[in-house]
């Protein structure tokens, strides 16, 4: 006969409901991060292309050909802005895949000759570790997103509770730019800023579960989390 009650049941299923919810939003995430991973790659190879054709005929037609007829093959404007902003948001985005189905690295050459316990520990120490990493990412973007006011400039949330829309985007408009294409950086800031704040509620999760798995009884040596359930 089972010792679990219908008590402990219901409370794990919908633990486990929680963490298929969180599983497919974080697939989510990860699909628009590998979104941003491919514009990455065909925004280098298309960029590389141009580059090496417009080296090609400068050097092989160029003598009796004008060079103006091909003047407009050439790299793509801001290349490596582009590509660096794409490959952070990828990175970004897969923080709460990679979480929640525990790809992150592992060392367990030495998991075997440790008992179930210990290696519990292990896990909700590392996922302990992750969350508090996540909270202070958190912090870090938030303080690029709403630096302080300069003088008597009111801070950018009380702008924004208080419905003061003009001044919030007339703030928003003198914000850092790009060098290169003159790109604002605070959409950037607010994609990054939302990933790291469902990487940290993905973590929190995982150090519930493992947390759990620590107390509960008949668990394996190490259980890593698929995400789904303990």
């Amino acid at each position: 006969m089972s010792d679990v009650s219908p008590g402990n049941s219901s409370a794990q299923e919908r633990f486990d409901g929680v963490g298929r919810f969180l599983t497919a939003a974080a697939g989510v995430f990860a699909f628009v991060g590998g979104m941003g991973l491919i514009f990455a790659i065909v925004v280098t190879c298309v960029s590389i292309i141009l580059k090496v054709t417009r080296r090609v005929l400068d050097f092989t037609v160029s003598g009796f050909a004008n060079a103006e007829a091909w003047a407009g093959i050439k790299p793509i404007l801001g290349e490596e802005e582009l590509v660096q902003y794409a490959v952070g948001a990828a990175l970004f985005s897969a923080l709460p895949w990679v979480m929640i189905k525990r790809g992150h690295v592992r060392i367990d050459i030495f998991e075997p000759l440790f008992g179930g316990l210990f290696n519990r520990l292990l896990n909700l120490a590392a996922d302990f570790s992750l969350l508090f990493v996540s909270y202070m990412i958190l912090t870090r973007q938030w303080y690029l997103l709403f630096k302080k006011a300069r003088r008597s400039q009111e801070p950018m949330p009380e702008l924004v509770w208080s419905g003061d829309w003009q001044g919030a985007l007339g703030r928003l408009r003198v914000q850092p730019e790009s060098q290169i294409l003159s790109m604002k950086l605070w959409p950037f800031y607010a994609f990054a800023e939302l990933c790291v704040a469902f990487f940290m509620v993905v973590a929190l999760y995982c150090t519930l579960q493992s947390c759990r798995r620590v107390f509960s009884r008949g668990s394996g040596p190490s259980a890593p989390s698929n995400g789904t359930g303990a």
